[in-house]
């Protein structure tokens, strides 16, 4: 497997640039670093055991993932939106989300 994307810490810093050839020592690498996906040429592949969570859980992510956009309005409506969706999807699941999850 090659990468299509690069592989990104949290902070930006590149781990694995793209056309990365992806070998069984570098997967198990990834594995214990606890990386959740990766996206390859072709199709994007998970590492086993590893699920995207409930959307009550993909909610309380959006303050992470817009924390450096808090001062972007653009952004700020895109994380709205992502958060009444996802608050949308849990009430269609039955999972509905917590009130501590309303806040932006």
């Amino acid at each position: 497997m090659v990468l299509e994307k690069p592989l990104l810490r949290d902070n930006g810093q590149v781990l694995l640039g793209p056309g990365t050839k992806l070998t069984d020592s570098t997967l198990q690498r990834l594995e214990r670093m606890e990386v959740q996906w990766v996206t390859v040429q072709g199709n994007p592949v998970k590492i086993e055991g590893q699920g995207q969570g409930s959307y009550h859980d993909r909610i309380k992510a959006l303050d992470s993932l817009f924390r450096q956009h808090q001062e972007d309005p653009w952004m700020m409506k895109i994380k709205k939106f992502f958060r009444g969706y996802f608050k949308r999807k849990a009430m269609q699941e039955g999972s509905a989300p917590g009130p501590d999850s309303d806040t932006q």
